[in-house]
């Protein structure tokens, strides 16, 4: 009985997905969008980048993309996402909300926790009320 069990438990959890990156279906053992190979691909790529910009700080994107094979967007992501972050740039990125300078991210501290205050009071409106839920046809 309990071998059924455990081969039920695997069963339902052996959803595949597709990678975000290359498209190949994929059995995610964790929650990310992108299959081994790719996640091994950025990790790769990102130390690349990594080993250039300690011999050459103040390297820009296009520079840094050009040097290193890395392609441009995949640099910005890798920014976007925290894993890389920008010193002293000339063109700073700025918070979605605010327009405040950002090194990482897309919003602030401040407005990150201005947009957590709202969901969670959002939450809390919608718990204390469900008739006004919306109900589709």
């Amino acid at each position: 009985m309990q071998v059924k069990a455990v081969i039920e438990k695997r069963r339902k959890n052996l959803a595949i997905s597709n990678c975000a990156k290359c498209g190949k279906v994929f059995l995610p053992d964790t929650y990310t969008p992108v299959c081994a190979e790719c996640l091994a691909k950025d990790h790769n790529d990102l130390k690349i980048i990594n080993e250039y910009l300690h011999d050459y700080p103040l390297a820009g994107i296009l520079e840094v993309a050009t040097r290193t094979g890395v392609d441009a967007m995949q640099i910005l992501r890798f920014v976007k996402s925290g894993s890389l972050r920008i010193t002293d740039a000339p063109d700073p990125y700025k918070c979605r909300m605010c327009g405040k300078d950002l090194k990482k991210g897309t919003l602030c501290q401040d407005c990150m926790d201005k947009v957590a205050d709202l969901k969670e009071a959002l939450k809390k409106k919608k718990d204390k009320n469900p008739s006004n839920r919306r109900h589709r046809r």
